[in-house]
C-alpha cells in the first residue's frame, strides 16, 4: 500500500506546517505519521490538537478512551488505528486483553465498565446519537453527563482519524505494535 496523503517530513514543512508541527511535538513528542499526514493543512493540526487535549482532560478515564478508539477502529477497519492505540495502551499500562478482544471485532461480555462502554459506543454509533430515553437511563447509570458528552466527542475524534487514515492510507510508523501485545 502506497501512502495517498503524504506524511511530509521536516524538510518539506512549509513555515506554517513548521508551527504545527511544533504545537504536535509538544503535545505528542515524535509526530507520527498520523501527524505528519494531518500536516499537509496546519489548520486542522491545530484544531484536532486542541480537540485531542480537551478530550484527554474531560474526565474519561484512559480505559474508557482506548475502549472507544478500539472500537472505532475495528468498526471502521482503521488499519493504522489499530497498532497506534496499542502503543498508547501499553504505555498507559492498560489490561490489553479486553482491548484485543474488542480490535478482533468480539463484544465484550459481562457489566463491567468497559463492556457497558462498548455496547454504548455501538448503540451511539448504530442510532448516529439518537438513543431512546431507556438507552440513556440505562447509560446513566454509568456514565455522567459530562462523560457522555466526552463519550461522543471521542467518537467524533476516531471518525476523524480514522477515515483520514483510510483515505490517505497512512503508513504505519515502524515503532508501532503491528501484532497483540503478549
Amino acid at each position: 500500500m502506497t501512502q495517498r496523503i503524504p506524511a511530509l517530513t521536516d524538510d518539506e514543512l512549509s513555515a506554517e506546517q513548521c508551527a504545527a508541527m511544533d504545537q504536535m511535538r509538544g503535545v505528542w513528542g515524535t509526530p507520527w505519521n498520523i501527524g505528519r499526514t494531518m500536516a499537509n493543512n496546519p489548520q486542522i493540526v491545530r484544531g484536532f490538537l486542541g480537540f485531542w487535549q480537551a478530550i484527554d482532560g474531560s474526565g474519561l478515564q484512559p480505559m474508557d478512551r482506548e475502549v472507544i478508539c478500539f472500537e472505532m477502529a475495528a468498526a471502521n477497519g482503521c488499519h493504522y488505528c489499530i497498532p497506534a492505540h496499542r502503543a498508547v495502551a501499553k504505555s498507559r499500562g492498560l489490561d490489553l486483553a479486553p482491548l484485543e478482544r474488542i480490535a478482533a471485532g468480539e463484544a465484550l461480555e459481562g457489566d463491567d465498565r468497559p463492556a457497558i462502554l462498548q455496547r454504548l459506543v455501538r448503540r451511539l454509533v448504530a442510532t448516529k446519537g439518537a438513543l431512546d430515553d431507556a438507552e440513556l437511563d440505562a447509560a446513566r447509570q454509568t456514565f455522567t453527563n459530562a462523560e457522555l458528552i466526552a463519550i461522543v466527542a471521542e467518537i467524533a475524534h476516531c471518525v476523524f482519524t480514522n477515515s483520514l487514515n483510510r483515505l490517505a492510507q497512512t503508513e504505519i510508523d515502524p515503532f508501532l505494535p503491528r501484532q497483540p501485545i503478549a
